[in-house]
């Protein structure tokens, strides 16, 4: 690299605000192969500007993992993990992060499946049938997002849930979901949770009203993108959670 290069390159670091090289870091880590435990951990540990709490308990009848936007996509687009769980009911939490600059946002989401605490993180792979992407060199370990909402539930539920949709489209003639259903269901979150969440509600636990299986829906951290999952392993190498890292609070400062 030239003189000059280094001058341009360096002229180009300091125009850019520190919020948004923050931004471009923050790609970065929700796109790795590998997730840092201790920086997990510091997620789920309350202090001023971090907190973190249960936003649900999620059916579980096959132990089938789906993991998609509710939105826009679920189950289209939706991946559904190789590996399952034992069936049966899950929390799952979320942990929170707050600051001026970015204001509440949803910084990793977290389905616990073992009392005991991860060791480590590793990719989640979807079925190949289900993966969202697959390219000559392998399937995408991930989901997209493109209404700046997250999922998790089981493979069965999130089927029961199109089918719910379906028939809700066709006797309310309506297109809007969102704003004509799920939204009365948001604003009553933000009203009795307001202090962890954006004004509107940032996540609900849904009874399907035909099945009264749960699910949960979260927002998706900065909205929509393509976002991965992760196998939590305790010290004896068995799975005890499941995570989707959406923001890391210490490349914001917070």
């Amino acid at each position: 690299m030239g003189l000059f290069d280094k001058f341009k390159k360096k002229e180009e670091t300091n125009n850019k605000s520190k919020i948004q090289i923050a931004f471009e870091k923050n790609l970065k880590y929700i796109s790795a192969d590998e997730v840092d435990v201790d920086t997990i951990n510091r997620q789920f540990q309350k202090t001023e500007t971090r907190f973190f709490l249960t936003v649900g308990i999620i059916d579980c009848p096959t132990g089938k993992i789906m993991v998609g936007d509710p939105l826009a996509y679920m189950p289209r687009f939706s991946p559904i993990l190789e590996e399952t769980i034992t069936p049966g009911k899950y929390p799952v939490e979320v942990a929170i992060c707050r600051s001026e600059e970015i204001g509440i946002r949803m910084a990793t989401v977290r389905l616990k499946i073992k009392e005991s605490e991860a060791g480590s993180y590793k990719l989640a792979k979807p079925t190949k049938e289900s993966a969202a992407f697959v390219a000559s060199d392998g399937i995408a370990c991930g989901f997209p997002v493109d209404a700046g909402m997250l999922s998790i539930c089981d493979a069965q539920v999130g089927y029961e849930y199109d089918a719910f949709l379906r028939k809700w489209h066709e006797e309310t003639q309506s297109n809007d979901h969102y704003n004509d259903y799920f939204a009365a269901f948001f604003q009553k979150s933000y009203e009795t949770l307001p202090q962890y969440q954006r004004e509107g509600g940032d996540f609900i636990e849904w009874e399907n009203p035909d099945t009264h299986n749960k699910l949960v829906m979260i927002a998706s951290g900065f909205g929509d993108g393509f976002y991965q999952f992760y196998w939590g392993y305790d010290n004896d190498n068995e799975r005890c959670e499941l995570i989707i890292p959406l923001v890391n609070p210490d490349l914001f400062g917070i």
